[in-house]
């Protein structure tokens, strides 16, 4: 986190925390992959976990236009994009877009895996299963409670969750230290079971608030 640190420490779990201090990231309707909404058509943030692996994020925020131009935002953000690239030479991170209209600008950015997005943001975040998550080092000693008719229990705590270990799973991370934020979490199959400070609002979808601690969602 320390590079978002250094402008000022929130989640935007992406590039444009850096740049606007606020996170937000846009729902999306998934069939399979998630895609990126179309910039006009999204309202929420969100961080969309795609099934080739790759990361997507839509951020939406209000857009003081004295403190920065639509091109001098998005310079900002290629900036940090060649720099980031110029010491992980393998990474695949770009912007997609960036638009500022009506005192809102929405950026959409893409990453080639969560190590990249983890990376790049400086975040504490994963995505993949739960058995990889598991080889991660990832502390998985939590409860976890279902929240979709095809879960085999109402809870589970650590040894259900091994036991699933070819289900996919997103963690993500918070020190606490900034003031709580919530975003949408968009995956590419049905959620099965969430932690503390997540709430399912759709079958593959679910809001965040990041606060101190790991927030988990698991699905198939």
């Amino acid at each position: 986190m320390k590079k978002l640190n250094m402008i000022r420490k929130s989640v935007i779990l992406m590039l444009c925390l850096c740049m606007l201090g606020l996170v937000a990231c846009g729902e999306k309707e998934q069939q399979g992959t998630p895609e990126v909404k179309d910039e006009v058509a999204a309202t929420t943030s969100s961080v969309i976990v795609n099934k080739d692996g790759s990361i997507s994020c839509s951020i939406i925020e209000d857009f003081v236009e004295n403190y920065y131009d639509e091109e001098g935002l998005k310079t900002m953000i290629e900036t940090s994009i060649s720099e980031y690239k110029a010491e992980n030479v393998t990474a695949k991170v770009d912007l997609k877009s960036c638009k500022a209209k009506d005192g809102v600008v929405k950026v959409l950015m893409e990453y080639g895996d969560y190590q990249t997005y983890a990376g790049f943001n400086q975040e504490e975040f994963f995505a993949g299963t739960i058995q990889a998550a598991n080889m991660a080092g990832f502390d998985l000693n939590v409860s976890l409670r279902a929240v979709s008719d095809k879960s085999g229990n109402t809870t589970i705590s650590k040894p259900e969750l091994l036991g699933m270990g070819d289900n996919h799973i997103v963690i993500l991370g918070s020190s606490g230290q900034q003031e709580a934020e919530q975003i949408r979490v968009d995956c590419f199959d049905e959620i099965l079971y969430v932690g503390d400070s997540v709430a399912a609002v759709g079958k593959k979808s679910a809001d965040v608030t990041l606060s101190e601690g790991y927030k988990i969602i698991v699905f198939k």
